[in-house]
């Protein structure tokens, strides 16, 4: 047994059976043993998944292209802030630093990029990374929205890829109720599932709301950490913008029968682990998000959705196609190449991006602006 799988089953010991998010919470993110704390790399061909920055630095130009949009529809702030929560390598900040120093003079002098990062490990990472970019004097490690500024800041939160991560509840309909799948210990001090009552109202009270029924037998997740997350942000972005990408579906689908098993799915050195409470910390933990219940729980805590739309048609309304079309030489030209294979695994199906959603708030922001990255957006309650 590792050192914190030990922790775990000790914590069970002592306080009987602990909820699969608050497993999940140690798993990833102990301080000292968790996934995302401990040595070696995550992200990328030589870690355990990919995500879309590893795939080209075209990712992030688009996004510094929705930013600099964003800036320009807030009237052009002299200090505009660049929030990105769980920023992973560094990789996506130094390519939208990279595509704003080169293509938006005006908006780098107004932009400070902070990276909000839990993990000492990846923060030490982004840090080496980041060193020697262009832009260095212009990123900041705060703990947390209050060090940016206890008294609130205007600018855009960006998470990629970070709330599919968030800690969630397992729940299983049983005998015409709904229960929840706690974290046990065997005889043999291994991990298994236990069915027990909700440990809290909050878990019926998600589902009411969405108007969702489980079938017998069914099991899924509840994400509640979102809408705490969220509630913290609105109290400290006083005006601007909330971008969330990450891969998932509505509630409609996520809650179908063809996802009987719920979504929790582990990556292990690339490949599809379908037990969670094996190789703990060792192995990264995701769940399908809801963007139904994102959306819900944004405009709960004061936000204003502004659209859902999926990640393919987000990067092509910003103009992904011009990084190729800007050529005249469409002979073999392996650069050329090179960028088109990156558009195709971002943008076509069977890429990376067929799950992938973007989902965007505002902040005291009125009217609502209409942002080039959403054109034909549904409406957030429309995801299906």
């Amino acid at each position: 047994m590792s050192k914190l799988a030990a922790i775990i089953a000790a914590e069970i010991s002592s306080q009987g059976p602990i909820t699969f998010a608050r497993f999940m919470e140690l798993a990833l993110y102990h301080p000292e043993y968790g996934y995302y704390s401990t040595p070696g790399l995550k992200i990328g061909g030589r870690g355990d998944f990919y995500t879309a920055p590893t795939v080209s630095p075209l990712f992030g130009a688009m996004i510094a292209r929705q930013l600099e949009e964003m800036w320009r529809l807030a009237g052009r702030p002299e200090n505009w802030s660049i929030v990105e929560f769980g920023p992973g390598t560094g990789k996506l900040a130094g390519d939208i630093m990279n595509a704003i120093i080169k293509d938006y003079p005006d908006f780098y002098r107004a932009v400070a990029y902070n990276l909000v990062e839990i993990s000492s490990e990846l923060k030490e990472q982004q840090q080496q990374k980041l060193a020697g970019h262009e832009a260095a004097s212009r990123f900041r490690w705060p703990d947390s929205f209050a060090a940016i500024n206890p008294a609130g800041f205007n600018g855009c939160v960006l998470a990629n890829e970070l709330v599919d991560a968030f800690p969630v509840h397992l729940v299983e309909q049983s005998n015409g109720a709904l229960g929840e799948l706690l974290v046990a210990l065997t005889e043999e001090n291994n991990f298994r599932l236990q069915l027990a009552d909700p440990s809290t109202e909050d878990i019926s009270v998600y589902f009411n709301k969405q108007g969702v029924k489980l079938a017998e037998g069914q099991r899924a997740e509840v994400n509640l950490y979102a809408a705490d997350w969220l509630a913290e942000v609105t109290q400290y972005l006083n005006r601007g913008f909330v971008l969330l990408i990450d891969y998932g579906t509505g509630a409609r689908d996520l809650y179908g029968p063809h996802r009987f098993n719920g979504t929790v799915r582990c990556f292990y050195h690339h490949k599809l682990i379908d037990d969670p409470l094996v190789h703990v910390g060792q192995q990264d933990i995701t769940a399908h998000v809801n963007f139904t219940a994102l959306a819900s729980q944004g405009q709960q805590a004061g936000l204003h959705p502004l659209g859902l739309i999926s990640q393919p048609q987000f990067l092509l309304n910003l103009g992904i196609l011009d990084a190729v079309s800007a050529h005249n030489d469409y002979t073999y030209n392996p650069e050329i190449l090179k960028k088109t294979m990156a558009i195709k695994q971002l943008v076509m199906p069977g890429g990376m991006g067929d799950i992938f959603k973007v989902l965007i708030f505002s902040q005291n922001m009125e009217p609502p602006p209409q942002l080039t990255g959403l054109d034909g957006a549904k409406k957030p309650g429309d995801a299906k």
